[in-house]
Order: structure tokens, then sequence, then C-alpha cells
């Protein structure tokens, strides 16, 4: 199908789904790289390392230097993702709507953290969450449930584009409209930010940064220091990095572009922009010391600035999807991408206690055991007694075909185990963890037997460094 055909296709989808004119040019823009032979993938001789010296600094170091400033923290806003439908753990509404801890949902849990900085420092710190089509209704309902108010509006929606015919780059069209639509991945916070007004909104009443992450990282909480050190230190971006473990195969790395030996700017690196070839480099611990966490800070005057500019730019992601055996691409973009925009950029090497993310129902057992506690500012860490032990991120493997959706999950874990010295924990088969055990060091269940086993029937309660046959 040639271009004109399949641009006015894009734009005839578009506008009828009510998506701006600026908003579908952009997406066309994109269409039109991909059709140029654009893969989204890096040159990897560009790809160049961070200067610990010059482009990091340490979580220690802002505490130590700079001390909590009100009349700074009176200019933050926090803005969490919440387009998210858990689609991976087979859900059908958005992740922030299940219970995280006890009964209470990731979206209750940013409702306290939030009262819990407005009521410590008197300051009211608005929260914001940009929503998807999918999420925004529930998600609403949920933050009236919890008493949460604000005098600023708590949800803006983010964009949606269409899927496009691999081959043709002309909009699918599936019975089920939804398969027809997907997200344009969270770098559209951006555009949206400026479109809908919320940017120019939030500087007229003295905001100037932003913290954005992902809503289900309930270890993203507010730290007042680094809100300091950035007005402090007029740094326009700053993106929260850990160091890397072997639980970390995915997470996306800030780097700097290098092109015939001189730097150009820092990018962002995701997995799927990885040339396969490299794939190994990538997600092991050699290359990369540290990963992004999407926890970023971001300068509300410099990024006004920065659009006002034009070309503001966006590493594109594409991404290869099967929609009813059908070969089709997404477009996307992610927000820490956006650092390439922005020379003033910082990376802080924060420690593992404000990554906590829910990506699978692994992560999901993890933070529901008692390996994972809610503080009293309601982040959530991992537990002092583990700490202590000298432990790291626990890691868990259960059997894809009986555990990775939550309804099959919630099945099989009617009680959760202690998991509070546990190293690594597999299961194999079809195992119901139907009574209270605890579970230390390196422990693997295994049914070979083709039908369902109890772990009461083991007649047992604790396990420690061993591999048991069902």
């Amino acid at each position: 199908m040639e271009k004109q055909k399949s641009d006015q296709l894009i734009t005839e989808t578009m506008k009828a789904a009510g998506l701006s004119d600026a908003f579908i040019a952009d997406f066309i823009t994109k269409v039109d790289a991909v059709r140029n032979g654009e893969t989204g993938m890096v040159r990897w001789e560009e790809v160049g390392d961070l200067d610990p010296q010059t482009d990091e600094i340490s979580l220690e170091s802002i505490h130590s230097s700079y001390p909590t400033d009100l009349s700074l923290l009176s200019k933050l806003v926090v803005i969490k993702l919440n387009g998210g439908l858990g689609t991976s753990m087979g859900l059908d509404k958005a992740k922030s709507l299940i219970p995280i801890k006890g009964s209470m949902s990731f979206l209750a849990v940013m409702a306290k953290q939030i009262e819990y900085i407005r009521s410590e420092y008197g300051i009211d710190v608005p929260l914001l969450f940009m929503d998807s089509y999918n999420t925004q209704k529930d998600s609403q309902i949920e933050l009236e449930k919890n008493g949460f108010k604000q005098t600023l509006r708590t949800s803006f929606l983010q964009n949606k584009v269409p899927r496009l015919d691999a081959e043709t780059f002309a909009p699918i069209q599936n019975k089920n409209e939804k398969e027809n639509w997907c997200p344009p991945g969270h770098g559209d916070i951006y555009f949206t930010m400026v479109q809908e007004g919320i940017l120019d909104e939030l500087l007229s009443k003295g905001f100037e940064i932003a913290f954005l992450s992902n809503g289900d990282n309930l270890g993203a909480t507010v730290d007042p220091h680094i809100v300091s050190y950035l007005l402090k230190e007029d740094i326009h971006f700053a993106m929260e990095m850990t160091p890397k473990t072997l639980a970390d195969k995915k997470g996306g790395a800030i780097y700097r572009k290098i092109v015939g030996g001189k730097f150009i700017k820092y990018e962002l690196l995701e997995t799927a922009q990885v040339p396969k070839e490299h794939e190994n480099e990538f997600s092991g611990l050699g290359k990369f010391r540290t990963f992004s966490t999407n926890n970023l800070w971001i300068n509300l005057r410099a990024l006004k600035e920065r659009f006002n500019q034009g070309n503001f730019s966006l590493s594109l992601i594409v991404n290869p999807k099967q929609v009813d055996g059908k070969s089709v691409i997404q477009l996307e973009t992610a927000m820490g991408s956006a650092v390439g925009n922005f020379p003033k950029f910082k990376g802080i090497i924060i420690p593992r206690d404000r990554f906590a993310p829910v990506k699978k129902t692994e992560d999901y057992l993890i933070r529901r055991s008692d390996a994972y506690i809610l503080n009293s500012d309601f982040s959530l860490t991992m537990a002092k007694e583990r700490k202590s032990a000298g432990l790291g991120e626990i890691l868990v493997l259960l059997d894809e075909t009986h555990y990775k959706k939550i309804h099959q999950f919630d099945s099989l874990f009617r009680e959760y185990p202690s998991l509070l010295y546990c190293e690594e924990l597999v299961v194999s088969g079809e195992v119901l963890f139907d009574i209270p055990i605890t579970i230390k060091g390196k422990v693997k269940f295994q049914n070979l037997s083709g039908g369902l086993k109890t772990i009461s029937s083991l007649g047992r309660n604790e396990f420690e460094n061993e591999t048991i046959s069902l």
C-alpha cells in the first residue's frame, strides 16, 4: 500500500477517535521513519559509558549536602503512570486496583504516600495520574473510595495510537475494537501535558519539579532532598538508577551517545532497541553497572523551553506483535528517552529500596509476602531483617502454565509463604499453597504428576535449601 493511502487511513482512524491534528502529525512522522527503514535499534558502537564522576551522584551525597527546604518542596508535583492494564498478568482492569498489602490496592498506597508527605511537611503536594482510556474511570472511583482530595485535577488521559499492519502500515481492523489500538508508550506524557494544558497550569501555580514514576513501583516515594538538589544545582532531568543484579535482565540504561569519538548527547537504551547479537552484553552485569528505574525528575520550566524550541525528540521503539495470527507493529516511546533533550542531566544512584516494581506474578508474590513491608511513610521496601541478613532481591520462578495469570496465581496461593529469608523459590508443575509455610535459602517444589498437589500433603511447614518432589 502506497504511503499516501496508508497515511490517509491513519489520519481518518485517529481523527475519528478524537485525537488532535498535532498528535496525528507526530505519529505519521514516526510511521514514515519506520517505512524508511528505522528499526529503533541502536548502533552498538555509539553506546558509550557514563562517567561516574560527572554524570552520576549518589543519593547519600544528596542527603548529606542538600537539606529539606520547604520553600522548594512546595514546587513539587508527583505524577504516576497508571495506564497499564496488567495484561501480562491476565488483568482486564488497571493493575493499580489489585491489593498489594493486606486489602490495600496500589492506588490506595500511593494516595497514602502523598497524604503522609502533606501531613509531615504541611505542604499540599499534588498527585496526578496519567491514565489510559481503560484505567481512568475505575481508578477515579478507587481514589474517591479512599477519600483522596486535592484542588488540582487528579487525572489526565494518555493518547492512544493505532496498531499497524506490519506490511502495509495501514491501521488494523479487528472486530474487537480494543485490539486495534495500543498505548503509545509512557513517552507520550510530555506531549499530553503540553497538549492538555497541564504543563502551563502547573507552571502558573508555581510548580517547577515533577517526580514521575510507574504506578506499580511503591518504592518510588517523594524525597525532599532530591527536590532541593535539583533546584539548587539547576538540573533539568534526573533518572534514578540502581546497581544491576542477576534479576535485572530487562531494565533500560542511560548511556553517552558517541559519534566519531565525540559525545553527542545522553540517551536511554531499552531492551527492544538492543541488536540481537548484543543482548547478552546488555542484560549481563558487565557493560552496564546500573539500570534506570523509571523514577524520573524533570524541571518543568526547562521542559516548556525545550518544547518551544521544537523537534522535541524521543527515540522510537518498534514493538512487533501478533493479533489473530497477523503481524502488526506498535510504535512506542519511553519517557526516559527524553533525556536526549536535556544536557543538564544527572543519574542519581539509589539503593534498591526505591525500586519494587510488579510486572509479573513472581514480583507480586515477593511484594505480597513478608519479605516486603509497608513503612510508616507507606513506602514498600524490603524487610529490615532481610537486609540485616545481607540478602538481596529474591529470585522467584513460577511455572508459567499454572501461575502466569493473576486468577491462576490467586487460586494456587491461598496462603503466601514466608519468604523473609528466602533466596530463591522455584515452582514447577501445579502446586497449591494451602497452608502457611516458611521458606529459607533456595527451595524448589516440583510436581511431575500432571495433576494438582498440595503443600499440606507434605506434612511439614518449614523448607530450607532443598528440592521437594510432590
